[in-house]
């Protein structure tokens, strides 16, 4: 009986970690692809200052560059407070949870008539 609970078990098991590790890995490429995305926004203007063959050596060097910031980025996110903990303080609500400093706890919560 065991052994029957276990060859269903392990797939679900091996499902579910490979979901999270899926999960966790595209949340480190927001990272890297948003430090990306902005170095190149930035890069755009040199299609109006040089020719286009420039330009576009420009847009891919500062991609470049914004890759490996980004990178540095993420492994800083990482080891200091964690992907998953970065992602849940940029989606929280502070007015709902409360202000938080940087380790999580709680600075002040709001009182249910609007003050703290």
């Amino acid at each position: 009986m065991n052994f029957l609970k276990q060859l269903i078990m392990k797939p679900l098991e091996g499902y579910l970690d490979l979901t999270a590790w899926l999960i966790f890995a595209w949340l480190y490429f927001q990272i890297v692809l948003s430090a990306t995305a902005i170095f190149c926004m930035l890069s755009v203007f040199g299609f109006y200052l040089f020719d286009f063959e420039t330009a576009l050596n420009i847009c891919y060097g500062t991609a470049g560059v914004g890759a490996v910031a980004g990178v540095v980025w993420a492994e800083r996110v990482r080891k200091t407070l964690g992907i998953i903990t970065f992602h849940a303080y940029l989606l929280s609500t502070p007015e709902i949870e409360g202000w938080r400093d940087k380790h999580g706890n709680v600075i002040r919560k709001w009182n249910k008539q609007g003050s703290h």
